[in-house]
């Protein structure tokens, strides 16, 4: 016999954390779309969003930093400081580092991603350690939505399923009917093409990173909300966020929103039903054993691209 308000929790449960997995995969879906690049740094830079967000709260986290010496900021404003600081990071990443890589063979450009997911990582232990980080209760949501079944789910997980729903139609809005959207898409489908129509593929990569790093750290900043503070776990989102965009497909945003809400409702459903079979920890491993599959089968995904080259 099915218990039906159980299964319901937990498919609720599921679509809250599959929501906010859906903000990073849309960052991840968003950078390849435009620029082709597969950014194996996803996960850290939900990290950086988190741990931004605690260090605006409360400086003095930071090892160099005496207490009192910089003053701290409330929630609200701590949240725009972050959301503000991965604006600049995109800016910086095409001046400093991606701007030179255009025209690159692919695997280079991995290359620079993964090294820039260690130097994130590094640099956030080199600041505050590697510890948890506790948000103050100005920044955690203590309230939640109610449903039927007597359950209920919780505020992180509530502005997530807003959020993301808002973040997609959105972009799919913004590449549809926007100059700027149709300038981008035509950067993506071929860049020496749109450079010879005068495209400045420089300022199409500044948009592109700058829109997915600001929508992965508000990813990273509600994971660490429902977890009650930042921590190095949120890091090992990015390879959840793998299986999602090659199930979506890697170029396709909405395929990438409904690939994390899948994702999402594994996990849930595996820890649920399958971990009491199989033993703890198996659910963490589900997602990949689907990413294997989805690869055999469809591995262009729902909604990707199919290239097809001449032999």
């Amino acid at each position: 016999m099915v218990d039906v308000p159980a299964l319901f929790a937990t498919i609720v449960a599921g679509i809250g954390i599959g929501a906010i997995y859906a903000l990073v995969a849309m960052g991840f879906s968003l950078i390849y779309k435009v620029t082709g690049v597969l950014n194996f740094a996803q996960g850290q830079l939900a990290l950086v969003g988190a741990y931004f967000v605690a260090i605006f709260a409360a400086p003095s986290i930071i090892w160099f930093v005496p207490a009192g010496a910089l003053p701290t900021l409330g929630g609200v404003v701590a949240l725009v400081a972050t959301i503000l600081v991965g604006v600049l990071l995109g800016v910086l990443l095409e001046r400093a580092i991606f701007r030179f890589f255009i025209g690159e063979p692919v695997l280079s450009v991995i290359i620079v991603t993964l090294a820039l997911g260690g130097i994130f990582s590094g640099f956030i232990q080199f600041l505050v350690g590697p510890n948890f980080r506790a948000y103050p209760e100005s920044l955690l949501p203590n309230w939640s939505v109610p449903l039927p079944f007597g359950t209920e789910i919780s505020g992180p997980f509530a502005i997530g399923v807003v959020l993301s729903l808002v973040v997609v139609i959105a972009l799919m809005v913004f590449f549809r009917y926007t100059v700027t959207g149709s300038i981008l898409r035509a950067a993506a489908s071929d860049q020496q093409a749109a450079m010879a129509l005068g495209v400045s593929i420089e300022r199409t990569i500044i948009i592109a990173w700058t829109l997915s790093i600001t929508i992965t750290a508000i990813g990273g900043i509600l994971l660490a909300m429902a977890n009650g503070g930042a921590g190095f776990a949120i890091e090992t989102t990015g390879i959840i966020i793998l299986v999602a965009v090659v199930f979506g497909g890697l170029d396709s945003v909405p395929g990438a929103f409904l690939g994390a809400i899948v994702v999402g409702l594994l996990r849930e459903l595996g820890r649920f039903y399958v971990e009491d079979f199989v033993g703890a920890g198996f659910a963490e491993i589900l997602p990949l054993i689907f990413l294997l599959f989805i690869i055999v089968v469809k591995p262009y995904g729902l909604f990707g691209t199919e290239r097809i080259e001449r032999i």
